[in-house]
């Protein structure tokens, strides 16, 4: 049995979140928009990952620091980057 470390474990539920986020934004970009509430997206995540606010707020952070998705904490959306 192949056991997991918990930076591959971080690792998976980082990527996970990433896919989900990116799915949920490119389904509304069909309708013309290009954002998504952060705090329905978080409890979204809490049932569908189990995991705390907290957590599911520093993978959000760490996907904005590496260019992934642009968060506006102040008006509580998501934003979709623009393609270069």
């Amino acid at each position: 049995m192949v056991r997991n470390d918990g930076a591959e474990v971080r690792k998976n539920r980082i990527s996970l979140i990433n896919r989900t986020i990116h799915k949920w934004l490119n389904a509304v970009v069909e309708n013309g928009s290009n954002s998504i509430s952060l705090k329905k997206t978080v409890s979204l995540l809490i049932l569908e990952t189990g995991l705390t606010e907290d957590r599911i707020m520093e993978y959000l952070k760490i996907l904005e620091d590496v260019g992934n998705i642009n968060l506006d904490i102040e008006k509580d959306r998501i934003n979709q980057l623009a393609e270069e």
